[in-house]
């Protein structure tokens, strides 16, 4: 695996070369073998019996769950010592991008194997961990994650789940009710968070626990093979043993298990994106009209091609983010993770990256929302029928953009944590943005345009910090919005500059760079202009390269045409 020694947010201040950052082509016969299995599964069992998923079939979504068990997913991150494979971050993410075109069972796998396993691993004791976490990394237990509440969605930490303690002091009473928790029907054990002395606190709960009650499953928009319903718990008497971590400091446990849920929804977003772009080639491949296949018409290869870029640009950057966290990780997978002293090291490499993940959260579930809505549109109205398969995929591409903290508060949270680390990183740096002629090379082009879009991104962060300093989430969320993107569009497009060396699709790796680097352009040119005039300040920008994008999008959309999906 490749190593870094990169920090949060520092990629906006420092360069880097591709044999410094991960990307699919870096992934070793382990880990594709492994992606292999997930495939096959999504392929061969999932797809297959789709009708009795969307039925939501009594038992079904527990015996995938169960069969995710047997195969290795639900113990992907979990330390060996606990029976589980402690897969490096990649893979996971490999994992969970395999099983993107299936969504609810992808959903039920990330409920169980990562918010209701992670608190437990980063914050739990050896006693807790030996006790549970063999049972959930095989899939005999099913967990789940019980934060958001009917008050209280994006203001997770404004619950009002109570927590005392027990009368006969054995333990504690937990009283309240939860909502919108993923796998409820079927989890064997809760990881809940409560008010107890007006802080946070986890606790343990076994479904066996008096108290404990399931409301109906919620008639939800799409992802109806995944089960969502409240649980509430009435005075439920929770042992000692099983308060997790210490008492009044779970927000490490709930934001921690938050961050890193956000990669995996990127990677998820990832694989249902390709197979809406798959989808809808073979049926542009298939429709014909004015006698020949729609394929050839230009406005369908311009879809093609801007979901191939956009795809490609999203798998670039999550990989990369999942190289850097993996490294972030070194310390804590070289130590002893039974002795209380992991926890303080879990919650350092937990939250190096909250911003990366942020931001590639945002991204990737909007990159999947327009995949599916472009892929959609191609399909014309045989796609608004239930006997096309998009229409389950565009239903299920809503949803992601809201749950897991909603884009627009992911949003915030990127800018919000860059400027914590502004003194850290030196992010408050003088900068200037070039007006220099472009390079000629594909790749100089690209990592030129996304070091001026770092410069044109901290150039404006920095005039928000200095009109509304911490402050900027409160006064002009706006603003910080329009940052993130800027952030982002610069992420993304060096992330994609840096993959193309290792490609062996180079051609089809550089038509995908400069669609992309052209609409990240005109997209950041747009933000930054409205950023600066709701600072009164004249943008500080640069004309973009000067190319051909409707022949290079018909390139590019005839190597997916060819490749009947996404070509690398």
């Amino acid at each position: 695996m490749i190593a870094s020694c990169r920090k949060g947010g520092a990629f906006l201040i420092s360069d880097s070369k591709p044999e410094e950052c991960f990307a699919p082509e870096d992934f070793d016969a382990e880990a594709r073998m492994i992606g292999q299995a997930a495939e096959d599964f999504v392929r061969e069992e999932l797809l297959t019996q789709i009708d009795r998923i969307e039925k939501a079939e009594e038992g079904l979504m527990k015996s995938l769950d169960r069969k995710m068990g047997e195969l290795g997913f639900t113990a992907a991150e979990v330390p060996a010592v606990y029976n589980g494979l402690d897969l490096p971050k990649p893979t996971i993410a490999l994992i969970v991008e395999k099983l993107g075109p299936e969504p609810a069972t992808c959903l039920t796998l990330q409920a169980h194997a990562g918010l209701a396993i992670l608190p437990l691993v980063m914050e739990g004791n050896d006693a807790q961990k030996r006790n549970y976490l063999p049972k959930l990394a095989s899939g005999e237990w099913c967990g789940s994650f019980c934060l958001s509440e009917p008050g209280s969605g994006s203001d997770a930490l404004g619950m009002k789940t109570r927590a005392v303690p027990a009368p006969d002091g054995k333990g504690y009473i937990v009283k309240g009710e939860k909502m919108w928790v993923t796998n409820a029907g079927f989890a064997d054990l809760f990881t809940v968070f409560a008010r107890m002395d007006d802080r946070i606190s986890a606790f343990l709960i076994e479904r066996s626990f008096p108290g404990v009650t399931l409301g109906r499953e919620e008639e939800k928009i799409g992802l109806h093979g995944s089960s969502t319903r409240r649980v509430a718990f009435e005075d439920v008497h929770v042992p000692a043993e099983n308060l997790l971590g210490e008492a009044g400091k779970a927000h490490y446990a709930a934001l921690n298990t938050l961050n890193l849920g956000r990669y995996k929804m990127a990677a998820s977003g990832l694989g249902t994106g390709k197979y809406a772009l798959e989808l809808g080639v073979q049926y542009a491949l298939q429709r014909h009209q004015f006698g020949k296949p729609i394929a050839d018409f230009g406005l369908v290869k311009q879809k093609v091609a801007q979901m191939t870029a956009r795809l490609f640009a999203l798998e670039s950057m999550l990989y990369r983010i999942g190289g850097d966290m993996n490294a972030a990780f070194h310390e804590v997978h070289h130590s002893d993770v039974t002795q209380p002293s992991a926890t303080l090291l879990y919650r350092k490499a937990a939250s190096e990256f909250a911003a990366e993940n942020a931001l590639v959260k945002f991204f990737g579930t909007e990159v999947q929302h327009f995949c599916a809505d472009e892929s959609m549109q191609i399909h014309g109205g045989y796609g608004y029928t239930e006997d096309f398969p998009i229409a389950k995929i565009f239903r299920e591409s809503r949803v992601p953009r809201i749950y897991e903290g909603t884009n627009e508060i992911n949003r915030i949270n990127v800018t919000q944590g860059l400027i914590r680390r502004m003194s850290e990183l030196g992010l408050d740096a003088a900068i200037s943005v070039s007006q220099a002629s472009w390079p000629t090379g594909v790749m100089e082009m690209a990592l030129d345009a996304a070091s001026r879009l770092k410069a044109v991104c901290l150039s404006v962060l920095k005039e928000a910090w200095r009109e509304y300093g911490e402050d900027l989430k409160e006064q002009r969320q706006e603003v910080a919005a329009a940052i993130a993107d800027l952030a982002c569009y610069a992420l993304a497009l060096e992330s994609v500059a840096l993959r193309l060396p290792k490609l062996q699709e180079k051609d089809a790796g550089e038509m995908a760079a400069l669609i992309f680097a052209r609409e990240a352009i005109f997209a950041a040119h747009e933000r930054t202009d409205f950023a600066c005039q709701a600072m009164g300040l004249r943008p500080a920008f640069f004309d973009p390269p000067n190319i051909d994008s409707i022949a290079i999008g018909r390139a590019l959309a005839d190597k997916s045409l060819a490749r009947g999906g996404y070509p690398f």
